[in-house]
């Protein structure tokens, strides 16, 4: 992939952080044709390795280009909303993909600003966004929680894909090769939408129909994911009954979570130029019999001119929800009644209760070594409490 930015594009995908960069890097790689890419990020390090089009440096004087580690005492203010460094990358974008993880770093900090910098502008945005693992426990979680209220408060669509699921997968046993198979998931999905998603495709596919397909909310089952992906490519002779097993026995969906989960599918096919209107509505037919659930499917397709006879697909199911059930995690505020006068205020005064200062009382003989021998050392009982020996006062 030529990593310059692609002059007629109106579909432009936007990394930040860390994971966002991964994507991206993994896009350069798997997927041929050129896409009009921006990463934002605070590690130089990082950014300076990433092949993106554009790159963005946040903060420097504030955590010096090495990251913000997750540290809360960095992220805390960091946002997009102020300064026009971006506004000169940012015009122009008619549709956004922004790929970034809530897990607590940099993209659950900036993530929010970004899409409402790219609204206020008039631009569609979809999110696709990772959620971290169950054991990196409850404080990850909450802050992912905040950051997809957040993110659905003003995107266009968002598509959560968790990192639980690589548990699932047969590639459970080696954690970093699972971790590079969902950025090149993520990579691949994020082509094929983008294809599909320019208004000159053969079958236009917009932040429209993402967002029908997923809704504004998160509800109980799905909580912190509410999309599932497999990609698959075939050329040659055969080649859309190949690509059409390869997509629906992808290793992201094989726990079967999303044919449980799911309730709509969003197809994307890219196809060579010998591709009509008639093969792709016959195609659609052949995938619709393959699928092991019967669910509402939206598709899309685009013509790369040049790839005869060949075909790729993104199968995204998606888990639709109206209404927004996450947990709340503002603090809860304490309701008090003003008293009618001063004395009814002076009745309702709770006591306060002052802890007392103390000496504790301790065994000076414990039973529990009467039939053992002494342990001791020099002049020393070793078996009594060392403030017994030393004769220390303990106070609570």
């Amino acid at each position: 992939m030529n990593p310059s930015t692609h002059p007629t594009s109106s579909v432009a995908i936007l990394a930040v952080g860390g994971t966002g960069a991964a994507v991206l890097d993994n896009l350069a790689v798997a997927c041929e044709g050129e896409h009009r890419t921006l990463c934002i990020d605070t590690d130089a390090l990082a950014l300076r390795g990433t092949v993106a089009g554009k790159k963005i440096l946040v903060a420097p004087e504030r955590v010096h280009g090495m990251g913000t580690g997750g540290e809360k005492e960095l992220l805390d203010g960091l946002s997009l909303e102020e300064g026009d460094s971006l506004d000169p990358l940012l015009a122009g974008i008619q549709t956004a993909m922004v790929v970034l993880s809530v897990g607590g770093g940099t993209g659950s900090a900036l993530g929010p600003s970004l899409v409402r910098r790219l609204k206020r502008q008039g631009t569609e945005v979809v999110v696709l966004a990772v959620s971290p693992f169950g054991f990196e426990g409850p404080r990850k979680r909450e802050r992912s929680e905040r950051c997809l209220r957040e993110l659905r408060q003003v995107a266009d669509a968002v598509l959560v894909f968790s990192n639980e699921r690589l548990l699932e997968t047969s590639m459970a046993k080696d954690l970093r090769e699972a971790q590079r198979s969902l950025d090149k998931a993520l990579a691949k999905t994020l082509h094929g939408l983008s294809h599909v998603m320019e208004k000159g495709g053969l079958v236009h596919l917009g932040a429209a129909e993402l967002k029908e397909a997923v809704g504004q909310g998160a509800d109980a089952v799905g909580l912190l994911e509410n999309a599932w992906t497999g990609v698959a490519e075939a050329s040659g002779e055969g080649r859309e009954e190949a690509v059409i097993e390869a997509v629906v026995e992808d290793i992201l969906l094989e726990d079967g979570r999303a044919w449980k989960d799911g309730n709509r599918i969003l197809l994307s096919v890219i196809t060579g130029p010998e591709t009509s209107l008639q093969d792709f509505h016959g195609f659609l037919e052949k995938i619709r019999r393959r699928l092991p659930v019967d669910l509402p499917i939206s598709a899309g397709a685009a013509v790369d001119p040049e790839r005869s006879e060949w075909i790729g697909v993104t199968l995204l199911v998606t888990r639709r929800c109206e209404e927004t059930v996450l947990p709340k995690l503002e603090e809860k505020k304490e309701e008090a009644s003003a008293p009618t006068d001063a004395g009814e205020a002076k009745g309702k005064r709770k006591k306060r209760f002052v802890a007392a200062q103390g000496e504790l009382e301790f065994d000076r003989t414990p039973s529990r070594f009467t039939r053992t021998s002494p342990s001791v050392r020099g002049a020393e009982d070793l078996d009594r409490p060392t403030f017994q020996r030393k004769g220390i006062v303990l106070r609570v």
